[in-house]
């Protein structure tokens, strides 16, 4: 069974009978830090997905798709075809003010008004009772203890705390 959350299914009602190439999506909610919905949206549309991208080039056609990501040792490539899905890192573009051209024309652009009854969806199937996971609490992690300070000649200090990370830390 394909895990799903209520705000992809939302999503995926709301754009599948939309023409699109490139759907792009945060990496992760700031309400639960889950990171499902782009992926989960993805596998709903039946289309490609890659998350977490840094870099997006589009080939000289527009049907391809490179794509940079970072990984523990470096950068990972990717090529995909398009339409596709990507969630995506913190500075993949560089935010810039629109033209009053774009300010004008996204004012002609029309906003579809959608409820779950013009999507098809039922009650069970949004909102809490929809979703399969639920936030129980969030919580700062606990409060650090104070550090210590080795002083001494720098010899003496690295045997100290080697000492203190074995028999005190434990985790030598």
């Amino acid at each position: 069974m394909l895990f799903r959350s209520a705000t992809s299914l939302i999503l995926a009602k709301a754009v599948k009978d939309i023409e699109y190439d490139l759907i792009l999506c945060g990496k992760q909610g700031v309400d639960d830090d889950a990171a499902q919905v782009g992926p989960s949206l993805a596998e709903m549309l039946n289309i490609p997905h890659v998350s977490v991208i840094t870099r997006l080039e589009l080939s000289d056609d527009n049907k391809k798709v490179i794509l940079h990501r970072e990984v523990e040792d470096g950068t990972e490539v990717i090529e995909t075809t398009l339409p596709a899905l990507f969630t995506c890192q913190k500075g993949l573009n560089e935010p810039r003010l629109p033209s009053l051209k774009g300010i004008m024309s996204a004012k002609k652009k029309e906003i579809r008004d959608v409820n779950s009854e013009t999507l098809g969806l039922r009650g069970e199937e949004i909102g809490l009772t929809g979703s399969k996971t639920e936030v129980i609490a969030l919580l700062l992690p606990p409060q650090r203890k104070g550090g210590r300070i080795i002083k001494g000649e720098p010899k003496e200090c690295v045997i100290e705390l080697v000492k203190l990370l074995r028999e005190e830390a434990k985790v030598i």
